[in-house]
């Protein structure tokens, strides 16, 4: 039997992979601003390190809106269920729930930046 996209626990963790590229992305953009002296560099007429910040979190909630509503679809359309399906409803819900997780921690990463300085 022939499987089409990701496997079952890779589509599991999915989340968690694209929270874990957030984290990397975020801080080292901060401390990259920071150590070449761009605290007050502006994009698009805004603070750099918030405006870095609040892109890539758009593009990672967008991922995990993508990964989680993959999951809900699956599992509400019946597919979970059906006979030689390699994904079990356990791995969609934690999918799901993985997704929800990764959203929240996205959004709790980037507040600080938000309202702190970016170098201080």
């Amino acid at each position: 039997m022939q499987v089409v996209g990701f496997s079952p626990m890779l589509n599991a963790i999915a989340g968690l992979i694209v929270w874990a590229a957030h984290f990397l992305l975020v801080y080292g953009a901060q401390a990259t601003v920071c150590w070449r002296g761009l605290a007050g560099a502006t994009l698009w007429g805004q603070p750099l390190v918030p405006a870095i910040v609040l892109g890539l979190t758009a593009l990672g909630l967008v991922a995990v809106a993508l990964i989680g509503g993959r999951a809900w679809r699956r599992l509400h359309s019946g597919l979970a269920s059906q006979e030689g399906e390699e994904q079990s409803q356990f791995t969609l819900w934690m999918s799901l729930a993985v997704t929800l997780m990764a959203a929240l921690a996205m959004v709790w990463e980037a507040v600080p930046v938000l309202i702190l300085p970016p170098c201080g």
